[in-house]
């Protein structure tokens, strides 16, 4: 038997705004921080919904 292999969720920084069917149709807002499984983040990514943030924002967001 296989051990399931749990991926890390990966965050996202909203592109344009848009409603979020798999969270109750939820209105997403442009900038808006998402933590989304790996599958999800490279689905809104090739829809043009959302884009990785910079490492450097997210430096400076951890120095906070």
């Amino acid at each position: 038997m296989e051990k399931a292999v749990k991926e890390k969720n990966v965050k996202l920084k909203v592109k344009r705004a848009f409603y979020d069917k798999t969270d109750s149709l939820k209105l997403k807002k442009v900038g808006e921080e998402l933590d989304v499984s790996p599958d999800r983040g490279e689905k809104l990514i090739s829809l043009g919904l959302a884009e990785k943030p910079d490492a450097d924002a997210q430096k400076a967001t951890a120095e906070k």
